[in-house]
């Protein structure tokens, strides 16, 4: 079990580090020891992975949880067993909620003894740390797949919204009403297609914790703008009229540009199943303290005190004859608002639950840190 595995060993006793070498050396392994919790993150340093890290819970010069937590911050991958002495199960608990894979309490050594348990000990350890790792890496390849397959899929379904809305725009007047209705049918259906793909596999990047931001100080009046394209496309089918409102001033905020663009697209589109044919949307954004605040408004159906508490839940749908017609994924809101608040933001909602009073969905984001020191 502990041939070839490289293992560090960390306590202030001579006699222990002594023993644990001896120990570990005779069962094929290749053994570090340090004295202190300072030595042991200088090992960690040179950029030796460790297999096993033996630590004791009280070293001379720090807290042995302490050093834990910083070898934890750049080494998720090292299984990491907490020495402890009497009394100090309450304390290696405590360090196996931070990160530790398993305790032993020093009296079980036994130094003259049988060790079948102290080695089973580790074993569990070690078992431990490599499924979290095995889980991980998973995690990364499902995480790789769902980007892989994202832009082999979103990328079609998106030019095919784009084809078939030039040829129903620029192209009317040389089309029979039976063409154009073909290609109106065309057109929802892939709107429709884009849509589910945006949703289904941002939700499983979210799902499987791998929501990276890539993130560039930007204007958002111009990322608001680009956001609002195919929103404005299905207003439009509707008889629907957008209001954009934008300040005259930049608005700066650090921001993933691509998630933005879809958090408003997500609102907007939102508003627009939501809002009678003939209704009215607004999209306002203003600087608000240290927020960037953006608003879309509608005048439609309205939202329930009781449904606002669910409404960014997953698979979450208003309830009602009118919602039951509405196709959707009920995932919208949830991306919005996991969005939103990894940027360091938040969502909210407004409405008094009245048909034709409508809702107003606030995103708060926050301003660049330039911005804020001049405010």
């Amino acid at each position: 079990m502990f041939e070839g595995k490289r293992i560090l060993t960390v306590d202030d006793s001579i006699t222990i580090r002594a023993f644990l070498r001896r120990l570990l050396t005779e069962q094929g392994a290749n053994v570090d020891a340090a004295t202190t919790g300072e030595e042991a993150l200088a090992f960690c340093r040179l950029g030796q992975k460790y297999d096993l890290i033996i630590l004791d819970l009280l070293l001379p010069d720090t807290d042995g949880i302490e050093i834990l937590r910083q070898i934890r911050m750049s080494d998720d991958e090292s299984a990491i067993v907490m020495l402890t002495g009497m009394g100090g199960v309450k304390s290696a608990i405590t360090a196996v909620q931070h990160g530790a894979d398993g305790y032993i309490e020093k009296h079980d050594l036994n130094v003259g003894g049988d060790h079948a348990e102290f080695f089973y000990a580790l074993g569990q350890g070690l078992q431990r740390r490599a499924g979290l790792v095995a889980q991980k890496q998973l995690s990364q390849v499902r995480a790789d797949f769902y980007s892989m397959v994202t832009h082999d899929m979103r990328n079609p379904a998106a030019a095919s919204v784009m084809i078939v809305n030039l040829l129903l725009e620029d192209y009317a007047d040389s089309l029979t009403p039976a063409q154009i209705e073909l290609l109106s049918m065309a057109n929802d259906a892939s709107r429709k297609l884009l849509s589910l793909i945006n949703d289904y596999l941002d939700f499983a990047k979210i799902d499987a914790g791998y929501l990276k931001l890539d993130c560039q100080n930007v204007d958002l009046r111009g990322v608001i703008e680009a956001g609002l394209r195919l929103g404005r496309m299905q207003a439009q089918s509707r008889g629907q009229t957008i209001t954009l409102d934008l300040p005259a001033q930049p608005v700066q905020s650090y921001v993933d540009v691509e998630r933005v663009k879809q958090v408003v697209d997500n609102l907007v589109s939102n508003a627009v199943k939501y809002t009678p044919e003939g209704g009215q949307i607004t999209v306002q954004l203003r600087a608000e303290g240290k927020f960037a605040v953006l608003r879309v408004a509608d005048t439609g159906q309205g939202i329930s005190k009781s449904q606002m508490e669910v409404l960014f839940s997953k698979y979450h749908r208003v309830p009602g004859e009118t919602a039951r017609r509405i196709q959707g994924t009920g995932l919208g809101l949830f991306i919005v608002k996991q969005t939103a608040e990894a940027h360091g933001g938040s969502v909210s909602v407004e409405s008094e639950g009245v048909p034709g009073k409508g809702s107003t969905f606030i995103v708060k984001l926050p301003l660049s840190a330039l911005v804020q020191l001049e405010a």
